[in-house]
């Protein structure tokens, strides 16, 4: 009924904004061979010299200039290797119209190029219509960064974890777009590719914690990194090295080369890391019988990762492109864990028992994929067609020896071999009409994905001799289908700017457990409508009010009944039967200047969790997927940067969260109401040529239904020079000084299990990166596009 209900409402929406006139300046920035995205645009009102509107055009070069009075402009057009373009504009009357400009061209400037200064560019802080939109390249709070993941941990109400992991207002993990386009990759290529790029080869980041319907509905936040794109004709090359040094060394070396011609664009990127890392799990576990059980695991990683990525991009004729793409990412490492059991009385002054074990693994990846991608710009509409193949594949060995120390006997050994295989098939088409008073967007997906997964533990006998281990092996395959459909149309009235868009998906999934016989079957429609509605108070502040539905599914791994061991008697599993999560959002923001505050509320119906179940008879901790009934959430974030003067500038970002959620576990309801904050921002000092960055992070006491989550503080000193008119820039960076990054979580309810454990990834280090800019042209060009099912993946 709702459903219905809201179609109509959608529908008669439609009709009665289209009778509505709007006073509107819109047109397209393009150059010699077509489209020219991001371009940065300026109003000036004649008479006062006073900056009525600023906005940069989006990524096929469309902008549209809102709510102008009446009165003589000047209207400016600039981006990096062009001439700048003025006209005056004038408006005799304050009849609401629309006046199209058409194509405003840019002509290049190459001789410019190799000595041009940057002074403009996006500005470091703006809201547009809900979404905070910030400057990178040649923004002070960045330029110290060593890469573009150090920017991310400088971003208002982002979280980036040791582990590479992101969360986004604390609740949601983000999707990395690139130009508008997504680039989903699991943890380890995020951090590779970030790691990659230098603060200078990124013109914007924007934040969106609010996806219109128009993106898929398991995308909870967006955070789009917009490249630098230049047009010159010839070769650009970019190297970047970064070595890190804290227990272990690490060395990241990435070469980026761009060949454009008239028509063709060559583009090739290599990446190598090579070194080890480390990490260290301790736990501190009281047994039903008063003893005390500490675990302590220390495992160090050592690295030989590769990344290869090639592209060719034919402009078929003005307005139109296509590019083809492979990729390949190898992973291949040895990871050597050093685990301790340690049995103790309860004041633990007196050892009980001890176990020793050595886990050597040798995990590898090998990731393939390809695909094509074709945009197309008509007179008043666009089409975008994607489709691509991946495959991953996953291999891993292990040797697994438990000894008794104290009696030096061997208590088991194991031996794993286990493999995954996921094959990804994806289409998507999108297309945009421009009508005379809004837009209207609509397209669809379609993804098919299988993964295949064996894991065999082989245990060695009394008779000396390997064998088959039931309990522990298995075979499991996955299948899933997804069709997706869109209708989205934006709109404005008066100072008002709106979106509707409504989404539906259609998903069917299946999961065969072969070593169980056990074949578990899904099929589920989801309706996901979202809406949003901006006013403009004046030229400097803004109002937005936003409504969303997204769907949250499982990811591969969740689902797959494997075992998957921290140590000897902790181990999580997969679980076939988790439903996929629903969430409610409702979003208001306001925006002063560079003054960004939001308020996010929402509920998430069957959230997915790991339950930790103790088994008193062999003394193992395991943890369980589930699904819990419900989430609460609450969240204020407010951005304000400042600069004190020309040499001292800061940022500070502040947010404040309430979570509450319906747990049940183990006959009892847990339902407990839970507040925390978060400040984060950096001092940066201009020394002549040298720029000085002090960053800091701090997390108050938090936790979840079941556990509380310790405070956690770091800070991190930078120093960044350019050498050789920017040909050369080199970074400094001691990160996390004080040693202080530790995820320590203790468990609520001690009467019911007492358990006190933390992770630590040796944040603390200190690294020295150098980036090389070499060629005769300033190109960018757009990276590869990887399906919303990759990440899932991985």
């Amino acid at each position: 009924m709702f459903n219905r209900r809201f179609l109509l409402f959608f529908s008669l929406t439609l009709l009665s904004l289209n009778v509505h006139s709007q006073t509107l300046l819109k047109g397209k920035t393009v150059d010699q061979r077509g489209y020219l995205p991001y371009v940065n645009i300026i109003l000036v009102d004649q008479q006062d010299t006073t900056q009525v509107k600023s906005l940069t055009s989006d990524s096929i070069g469309n902008f549209e200039l809102k709510n102008i009075r009446k009165g003589k402009y000047t209207l400016s057009f600039s981006l990096i290797g062009y001439q700048r373009n003025t006209r005056t504009i004038s408006f005799e009357t304050s009849v609401l119209r629309t006046v199209a400009l058409g194509d405003v061209i840019l002509i290049e400037e190459l001789n410019l190029l190799s000595e041009v200064t940057i002074s403009g560019g996006t500005p470091s802080f703006r809201t547009q219509n809900g979404q905070l939109k910030i400057g990178v390249a040649n923004n002070a709070f960045f330029k110290s960064a060593s890469n573009l993941l150090d920017v991310f941990k400088k971003l208002p109400g982002l979280q980036v974890n040791q582990d590479g992991t992101m969360q986004l207002a604390s609740r949601a993990t983000p999707t990395l777009f690139v130009d508008g386009k997504p680039a989903n990759m699991n943890n380890d290529e995020i951090q590779t590719y970030l790691s990659s790029l230098s603060p200078d080869m990124v013109e914007s980041i924007e934040i969106i914690n609010q996806p219109s319907s128009k993106y898929d509905g398991e995308y909870q936040g967006i955070i789009d990194v917009k490249l630098k794109r230049h047009q010159s004709l010839g070769l650009k090359g970019t190297y970047n090295g970064r070595f890190q040094r804290n227990n272990y060394s690490l060395l990241d070396n990435n070469l980026s080369l761009v060949y454009k011609t008239n028509r063709f664009i060559y583009d090739l990127k290599l990446g190598h890391t090579t070194g080890s890392t480390f990490y260290k799990y301790h736990a501190l576990q009281y047994l039903p019988d008063a003893n005390a059980m500490t675990t302590d695991t220390r495992t160090a990683t050592a690295n030989q990762n590769y990344n290869v990525q090639a592209k060719i991009s034919y402009e078929l004729k003005k307005g139109q492109n296509i590019e083809a793409f492979v990729r390949n990412f190898q992973i291949t490492r040895e990871a050597t864990s050093r685990n301790l059991l340690i049995t103790q009385n309860p004041d633990l002054s007196k050892t009980i028992g001890l176990i020793k074990s050595n886990n050597d693994a040798f995990p590898k990846q090998h990731n393939y994929a390809g695909g094509f991608n074709y945009d197309a710009q008509f007179k008043s509409s666009e089409l975008h067609l994607i489709a691509s193949f991946a495959q991953v594949d996953n291999r891993q060995t292990e040797d697994i020896q438990n000894r008794n120390d104290f009696t030096n006997t061997l208590l088991n050994y194991w031996k794993t071999k286990s493999r995954n295989n996921i094959l990804i098939r994806m289409a998507q088409v999108d297309y945009v009409k421009n009508m005379s008073v809004g837009k209207l967007e609509f397209g669809g997906k379609f993804a098919y994905s299988t993964t295949q997964n064996d894991l065999r533990y082989d245990t060695l006998g009394n008779d000396a001799i390997f064998s088959l281990d039931l309990k522990r092996s298995n075979q499991f395959q996955y299948q899933e289908y997804i069709a997706a459909g869109y209708l989205s149309y934006i709109g404005n009235w008066n100072k008002f700017n709106y979106r509707l868009s409504l989404r539906t998906e259609h998903t069917t999934t299946e999961a065969n457990s072969i070593t169980t016989n056990m074949i578990t079957e899904r099929r589920y429609l989801k309706w996901l409508p979202s809406l949003s509605l901006t006013y403009a108070i004046n030229k400097d502040e803004q109002l937005t009010l936003s409504y969303s539905r997204r769907l949250t599914r499982p990811t591969f791994a969740a689902l797959n009944p494997f075992r998957f061991y921290y140590s000897p008697r902790h181990y999580w599993i997969g679980n076939p039967y988790l439903q996929p999560s629903t969430t409610n959002l409702l979003a208001l923001s306001f925006s002063r200047k560079v003054l960004n505050i939001s308020l996010n509320a929402g509920r998430e119906i069957n959230p997915m969790e790991r339950y930790p179940e103790y088994n008193p008879e062999t003394n193992e901790l395991i943890f369980l997927g589930r699904n819990i009934p419900y989430r609460d959430f609450a969240n204020i974030l407010v951005s304000l940067p400042v600069t004190v003067n020309k040499w001292w500038r800061m940022n500070n970002n502040a947010g404040l969260y309430y979570n509450k959620e319906l747990r049940p576990y183990f006959g009892n309801v847990y339902k407990i109401p839970i507040y925390n904050y978060t400040l984060n921002g950096s001092q940066v000092f201009s020394l002549k040529e040298w720029l000085l960055d002090l960053s800091y992070t701090y997390e108050s006491k938090s936790g979840n239904g079941l556990y509380i989550m310790k405070p956690v503080y770091g800070i991190d000193f930078g120093l960044q020079k350019a050498w050789l008119k920017n040909t050369i820039n080199t970074k400094l960076t001691l990160y996390d000084a004080f040693d202080n990054i530790k995820r320590r979580l203790i468990f609520r309810d001690k009467t019911m299990f007492n358990n006190d454990f933390y992770h630590y990834f040796a944040s603390q280090r200190l690294v020295f990166s150098l980036t090389y800019n070499f060629g005769n042209s300033t190109y960018k060009a757009r990276e590869n596009k990887k399906s919303d099912e990759e990440n899932r993946a991985n």
